[in-house]
């Protein structure tokens, strides 16, 4: 039976490691948030799968904050410009999905083309994981699934993303809160 004491201590060690290794990218970058949000991801799923496994899941939580910075951080370094704009401009349509309760959200694709060569450098799709909610403060927030392939291979990660009154650079009203 595995303790709250060890719970805690997990998340701390989780969130501290996702601290730590999202320091690694450009202050406020994509990857800068892929790395936090794996690192916290892959260490609670790790350790839940070491935990009912029968490991010590405070280990199984480090090996998975480790695999999921270095999963999220590497969706976020690979793409150039254009295809993160694509990506966040799909993120938004997704994020902006209204809620129909008798069907499944919609998965919005996108591609990225060298015009030069006509060869799709990069492509993926975003779909809404929760509905729309509000924070204390006000803002509206939306959980989404981003699946991004390049250089065949693909990697999928959980955001949350919420909606800012004020349009970014790659022309998203939506964000990755830092």
């Amino acid at each position: 039976m595995v303790t709250s004491r060890y719970v805690i201590g997990a998340l701390v060690l989780i969130i501290a490691i996702g601290s730590l290794v999202a320091g690694c990218g450009a202050p406020g970058s994509r990857q800068q948030a892929g790395t936090g949000i794996g690192a916290v991801a892959g260490g609670i799923t790790g350790g839940l799968i070491a935990r009912n496994a029968g490991f010590n899941p405070v280990g199984g939580a480090v090996i998975g904050a480790v695999a999921g910075g270095l999963v999220g951080s590497a969706i976020g370094r690979s793409l150039d410009e254009e295809e993160r704009r694509q990506l966040a401009l799909a993120s938004e349509m997704a994020a902006e999905q209204p809620v129909v309760k008798s069907a499944p959200p919609k998965k919005v694709q996108w591609k990225r083309t060298n015009p030069q060569t006509n060869t799709v450098t990069a492509s993926g799709w975003v779909v809404p994981k929760s509905e729309p909610y509000q924070k204390p403060d006000g803002t509206t927030c939306r959980e989404v699934t981003q699946s991004v392939s390049k250089n065949g291979q693909t990697q999928s990660q959980d955001v949350t993303l919420c909606r800012t009154e004020v349009a970014q650079a790659d022309g998203s009203n939506w964000v990755i809160p830092q």
